[in-house]
């Protein structure tokens, strides 16, 4: 028989590799969440190092009266076996064949020879599976073969990621855009640069993280390069911003669009992957052909010249961050999977 304690709260432990991507965003946002909905977590962070042997994570001690393992795909097999149900999450799947002009040689192999079976293993052993969106289930069940995968989307905080009360339009300055992430080949960082020109003197173009492969003689003066920064800094410059851009061509969510869409910025970028389950096209922002840089130029100049499209696309985005991607849906559909999974009602 289940006592009570388990009846109204979970103990959930949740190890994790640091990626320094959003994976880590992920893990600590679930945490948070389900803290505030009442339930014991435990996140517990592994060095980058143990994605070379993943098994190692379990000669680590375990917590105690764990009612639920939690973890990311291609780790969570690690866990299985131990008679804790496992709840496994796939955030971005890298067997999509759509993701595979976007890796080297040698993450191709690493990812044939190291991740498959240890990702097929999780996926098809563990006592249910989820994804971050339609677009990563899809992929996982045409990869994989299962039948059907649990789908919870991924949430912001919108009493934190909220328009700015001193945002002002841009109607005597340059219109900022903001671009939010890592530098890479999949996110499109060789890109940037044309885009920028392209996009000329009456933009001013923010973009967080390094800019790899190129130096500040080389740079238009219309980029500025903010580095790593805060989350208190991150939400900041979301306020002041007037639309967030994206040159990603391949996204497991699309946890940049969420953030400018909830406060109140219009979203362009790519018509791509994950992105397509969290911005409306037209209604939220614009999705253009990926790899399209004049489309994409085009969107920003059509958006900086009017003004009501920007004030109504800003808008819906906050109005949509708030009805579809809520942190509430989340957690509850996760405890629901918690309880399943360990027969508690």
């Amino acid at each position: 028989m289940i006592d009570q304690s388990k009846r109204d709260k979970l103990r959930i432990w949740i190890p994790a590799i640091r990626a320094q991507s959003g994976a880590d965003v992920f893990v600590l946002r679930l945490a948070e969440a389900l803290h505030s909905a009442g339930h014991e977590v435990i996140v517990q962070w592994f060095n980058k190092r143990y994605e070379l042997l993943p098994e190692l994570m379990r000669l680590h001690q375990r917590p105690d009266d764990i009612d639920i393992i939690h973890a990311n795909s291609w780790n969570a097999y690690v866990f299985l076996g131990l008679r804790i149900p496992v709840v496994t999450t796939v955030l971005h799947l890298v067997h999509d064949p759509g993701y595979a002009p976007y890796r080297s040689v040698a993450q191709a192999l690493y990812h044939r020879w190291h991740v498959r079976w240890r990702e097929a293993l999780a996926i098809k052993k563990s006592a249910a599976v989820t994804a971050i969106s339609s677009y990563v289930g899809e992929t996982v069940i045409d990869v994989f073969g299962l039948t059907s995968v649990r789908i919870i989307n991924n949430w912001v905080d919108t009493n934190s990621y909220k328009p700015s009360a001193t945002y002002r339009p841009p109607r005597d300055r340059k219109f900022r855009l903001l671009m939010v992430g890592n530098h890479s080949r999949r996110k499109g960082s060789d890109l940037l640069l044309a885009f920028a020109e392209k996009l000329g003197p009456a933009f001013d173009l923010r973009c967080t993280g390094g800019l790899r492969g190129s130096d500040d003689n080389s740079r238009p003066a219309n980029i500025s390069m903010l580095g790593r920064v805060s989350e208190s800094t991150l939400i900041e410059e979301y306020g002041t911003c007037d639309a967030v851009v994206s040159l990603s061509r391949y996204e497991g969510f699309g946890y940049t669009a969420l953030e400018g869409m909830a406060c109140g910025k219009p979203f362009l970028g790519f018509h791509t992957s994950g992105l397509t389950d969290v911005v409306v096209d037209g209604e939220t922002g614009f999705l253009v052909p990926i790899n399209d840089v004049n489309a994409l130029v085009w969107r920003c100049k059509e958006l900086a010249e009017d003004m009501p499209m920007l004030e109504r696309m800003g808008c819906a985005g906050r109005l949509r961050a708030l009805n579809v991607f809520t942190e509430k849906l989340a957690v509850d559909d996760y405890v629901a999977i918690y309880r399943k999974v360990i027969g508690s009602p």
